[in-house]
């Protein structure tokens, strides 16, 4: 399969983006136990010391906004094999960064609450601080749990079309996998013992993002 030179520039990017992004992820996890900090967030978590859980998810929209160049060099290297269907799972890809970000924001955007609420003098003034940061983290959970969803649409879909394409059957069942135990993980809302599947998801997700990213880069 040959790519022009504008296509080689867009594999090049979206391979560099995708190993920096698996590794971000890698990084993420190990700061969660350096932390000592739970990735489920509390008002009085944010509230008391901001700082932990504000540069965790500064981190993780990092690592999820270098999914964006590493999904378009996907779909260049994936377009000609099926492009409907590669269309459809970039689409997909896209927005959940979007709304990764979005859910990140919200947490982020919570750090200069943390002063006012513990200058606040009146108990009713601290509650009111609670409840405004609680509707925040319950907000930023909405949108994680929609980038979560369609990220794992979108990978199987693109795992499929692996199958097919220029990356080994080996890899492609990786991607496959790694997007079944998300999609699983995120119907833990409605049962809760499967949530405990979406972080070994999101491991191999950041094992494949890694491997795909090595070999986007040799195709650029």
């Amino acid at each position: 399969m040959s790519f022009d030179q504008s296509e080689k520039g867009i594999l090049k990017a979206g391979g560099f983006s995708f190993i920096t992004a698996g590794f971000v992820l890698f990084l993420f996890f190990i700061a969660l136990l350096v932390l000592q900090t739970s990735p489920t967030l509390t008002p009085e978590m944010i509230l008391d010391d901001p700082l932990p859980p504000v540069l965790l998810y500064a981190l993780a929209a990092f690592g999820e906004l270098l999914l964006m160049p590493g999904g378009l060099g996907l779909y260049y290297s994936l377009k000609n094999v099926k492009k409907t269907h590669m269309l459809m799972a970039t689409a997909l890809w896209l927005v959940a960064v979007i709304s990764f970000l979005i859910s990140r924001s919200q947490i982020i955007a919570l750090a200069p609450l943390s002063g006012s609420y513990q200058a606040a003098s009146s108990e009713a003034l601290r509650s009111a601080y609670l409840v405004s940061t609680e509707h925040a983290i319950e907000l930023s959970n909405a949108f994680a749990e929609i980038a979560l969803m369609l990220l794992a649409v979108s990978s199987i879909i693109i795992g499929l079309v692996m199958l097919k394409g220029v990356f080994s059957k080996g890899i492609s069942y990786l991607v496959i996998i790694s997007g079944t135990l998300i999609l699983l993980g995120t119907i833990g809302v409605l049962f809760e013992p499967l949530t405990i599947l979406a972080p070994f998801g999101l491991i191999l997700s950041a094992v494949w993002q890694i491997i795909v990213g090595v070999k986007l880069y040799k195709l650029g």
